[in-house]
């Protein structure tokens, strides 16, 4: 119904937007490694963005959710397409949990150096490869590839349920999704999850009711 679908869009939008603008506020410290970069990023006055940024990464994962459920039904209840709807969520709820643990990653770092207080020391070398599993491993690891293989797995399943421009922007987002760690190909999946949410908040105008998981004639229309 349209209500589901205004949710999906929201929450694809947020997965976009707030993931990107968490890893501006959180700047954690990456790639090639700088004790300058390490010292900013503990600094007593970067934390409070930190934490911030981890608050907003975890926003977008629960946009996510509300996209991937929705997703879904356009996978669901139609014959053939059993083992494709499994693969889509199973992936996908497995991506959203990566993306969640590399978030409390990057910002667990700064709430022990809260709590530790002034006692609690940690080299620049730990704090650097601390960041990079959180950031590298999780998010821009595990958790892109994942997601990008519940993309493919949902343009596969798709046909006839979703507009052909769309699928194959999907297949494209799965693509860059498995590349991930290259950073710069995890943006074009975030790109990809904001045209999907301006798609379906522009569906949920279109229609003033219509069903949760749409049908194979509705997929027709749309293309």
């Amino acid at each position: 119904m349209r209500q589901s679908r205004v949710l999906a869009g929201i929450g694809a939008i947020s997965f976009g937007v707030l993931t990107f603008a968490g890893f501006l506020l959180a700047s954690a410290p990456g790639s090639t490694y700088k004790a300058s970069d390490v010292a900013d990023y503990l600094a007593s006055g970067h934390r409070v963005a930190v934490i911030a940024g981890m608050y907003l990464g975890w926003l977008g994962v629960l946009g996510l959710i509300c996209l991937l459920a929705h997703l879904r039904g356009y996978l669901g209840d139609v014959a053939g397409k059993g083992m494709a709807a499994s693969m889509f969520w199973g992936a996908g709820i497995a991506a959203a949990t990566s993306f969640a643990l590399g978030w409390s990653v990057d910002g667990g770092q700064i709430i022990a150096h809260i709590e530790g207080g002034k006692d609690f020391t940690v080299s620049p070398q730990v704090t650097h490869l601390i960041s990079e599993v959180g950031s590298v491993l999780f998010i821009f690891g595990s958790g892109s590839a994942l997601l990008g293989f519940a993309l493919i797995a949902l343009m596969l399943g798709s046909r006839g349920t979703l507009p052909g421009w769309l699928r194959w922007m999907t297949l494209v987002g799965g693509v860059c999704g498995i590349a991930g760690p290259a950073f710069f190909t995890f943006l074009l999946v975030l790109v990809w999850s904001i045209v999907v949410g301006g798609w379906l908040l522009l569906a949920g105008r279109a229609s003033s009711a219509g069903p949760a998981f749409p049908s194979g004639d509705e997929g027709q229309l749309t293309r």
